[in-house]
């Protein structure tokens, strides 16, 4: 961004805000989207004659604490070493206050907020942040947070964000003000589905998909399919689609031990193994849905060039047209994807849960393995002890 001459001869203050942002895709994204914006609306919610200057530092943010605010004490550090006057920090780490997602924490003594991406859902994300940031800023900068209901606040307040963030102040040191989301657990569940990208799915699955491929060239040529699908109606083609896919959903969760146990455990990880699953099956729901329409569009391109009318007139009956083969082309897909299911048997544990889930998912995930396994521990070492 240009600064104005008055600006750089020192007449006007600048102002910079530090953004602390996980190296991967969402927060690293969002970060370079508020560097280019945030100066504007700043400009235009506080017209105290300062120029707004955003710098961008990628950095992995540390697991929150129970009181929120290691991410602030990185962003603090930043802000001496590098000399910002406000700071936040963007991550895909999904924080509670209890069973509330926290959307945003910020500290007016410290001038630092933390935004956790997955608590915004999954639509209008960059707006949303946006949003947010643009206010806790104006916030900070003010010298603290209007009263509710004053006429500054009620001035300053983007009044798209009382619709779905809430505002509360928590009894916790270091954090002014918190932002909780309105439906909260379904936008946080949206926003870690978000978060874990499942379309890469198509890609990342490798042992499936070839699978998929290969029984989808002998069932393309399948008389006996041809004709199973020709006379099936359309609840019983549909019943086929949707059980292919939650056949191929089911075998990768079983086979490759993607759920989580919550018997057993603590209320809060029994709370957070619940979520985990919730977002394996919708991932996964999401990815498979994904792959089965990539190949569907294969598998038709393919019949409109191997069969020919005449061959598959024969045994579809005459008048045929594009929709016979739409038709055939679902259930040899639905076969086909059942069929390519044995194929992930071939890939790694770890190479599903790569392409299932992010990197800040995996690592949650293993925090609450290793959590599980020392509580195992520290019980079997009791129950020797007591023998």
């Amino acid at each position: 961004m240009t600064m104005p001459e008055d600006a750089r001869n020192g007449s006007i203050e600048t102002v910079t805000v530090g953004v602390v942002a996980d190296p991967v895709a969402a927060p690293a994204q969002i970060a370079e989207q508020l560097a280019h914006d945030l100066p504007r609306l700043l400009s235009e919610q506080l017209e105290d004659n300062c120029v707004w200057r955003v710098d961008v530092h990628r950095e992995r943010l540390p697991p929150s604490d129970d009181r929120h605010t290691e991410m602030m004490d990185v962003a603090s550090e930043r802000m001496r070493q590098h000399g910002w006057d406000l700071a936040a920090c963007i991550t895909d780490l999904p924080l509670r206050s209890g069973r509330q997602p926290i959307v945003a924490d910020m500290s007016n003594e410290r001038r630092v907020l933390v935004v956790s991406l997955p608590a915004f859902g999954g639509m209008a994300l960059r707006r949303r942040v946006r949003g947010v940031v643009t206010q806790l800023v104006v916030d900070m900068r003010s010298r603290g947070t209007p009263s509710e209901g004053t006429e500054e606040h009620r001035r300053r307040r983007l009044p798209w964000l009382a619709n779905r963030f809430q505002r509360v102040t928590p009894e916790q040191r270091d954090v002014d003000v918190r932002v909780l989301a309105s439906r909260g657990m379904v936008r946080l569940l949206i926003g870690m589905v978000r978060d874990n990208r499942p379309w890469r799915l198509v890609f990342g699955l490798t042992g499936p998909l070839v699978g998929a491929f290969a029984f989808s060239a002998f069932y393309l040529i399948s008389t006996s399919v041809w004709r199973l699908a020709s006379t099936m109606g359309p609840l019983r083609l549909l019943a086929a689609v949707l059980g292919s896919v939650a056949v191929m959903v089911a075998w990768l969760i079983a086979y490759h031990r993607l759920w989580e146990q919550t018997m057993g455990r603590p209320v809060h990880e029994r709370e957070q193994a619940v979520l985990f699953n919730a977002s394996t099956v919708l991932t996964l729901i999401i990815g498979v849905g994904c792959m089965y329409g990539a190949l569907y569009v294969v598998n038709l391109i393919a019949a409109s060039v191997v069969l020919t009318p005449e061959v598959f007139g024969q045994y579809i009956g005459p008048g045929l047209g594009f929709g016979d083969y739409a038709v055939v082309m679902l259930l040899v897909t639905a076969a086909a994807t059942v069929a390519g299911a044995v194929g992930s048997g071939f890939e790694s544990e770890n190479s599903i849960r790569e392409a299932a889930f992010s990197y800040r998912e995996r690592e949650r995930r293993q925090v609450l393995h290793d959590t599980q396994t020392r509580r195992e521990q520290q019980e079997g070492r009791g129950g020797s002890a007591e023998t």
